[in-house]
């Protein structure tokens, strides 16, 4: 077995036996009552576009990308509030502390760190999922060398 596996012709489904194309990918409908908006909409459709040109099955995966999204436009609305306002106040002391939205942009970016990987939305979690996975998936074809051996022997050819 080749040991160097070329994933650019044919990449590993995640739990899947071979990646489809991804023209013959779908992508869920975003969650209803989340109710995202249309700049969410955009991101939504962005990782979903994603995923299909990865060739990664998402097709269960609507509701934590409808959460990844959500966090994701929160997080540019902190890291807008820190570019415009400030990362630290000055109390009339001398004190200086975090300003609130300075600690949503780190606590969201965190979140994000967390989610992203587990959704194949980052380089080395999908190369991890590629190695773990090969060509095909673990256990989709758990006697295949023994069926192919059996239905290939010369023995079977012969009449009895």
């Amino acid at each position: 077995m080749d040991q160097l596996k070329n994933f650019g012709t044919l990449p590993p489904a995640v739990g899947g036996a071979e990646v489809k194309s991804s023209a013959e990918l779908t992508s869920p409908e975003a969650p209803p009552v989340i109710g995202l908006n249309d700049e969410e909409m955009l991101v939504y459709e962005y990782l979903c576009e994603s995923l299909r040109q990865a060739g990664i099955e998402h097709l269960t995966a609507g509701m934590p990308l409808a959460v990844i999204v959500r966090t994701y436009c929160d997080w540019i609305v902190a890291c807008q509030a820190v570019k415009k306002n400030g990362r630290v106040q000055i109390s009339k002391t001398g004190w200086a502390t975090p300003t609130p939205w300075a600690d949503d942009e780190k606590r969201l970016k965190m979140e994000l760190g967390q989610w992203l990987p587990k959704a194949c939305l980052t380089i080395p979690s999908l190369a991890r999922v590629r190695k773990d996975t090969g060509e095909r998936g673990g256990q989709d074809d758990l006697f295949g060398d023994l069926v192919n051996h059996a239905t290939s022997s010369p023995g079977r050819n012969s009449s009895s």
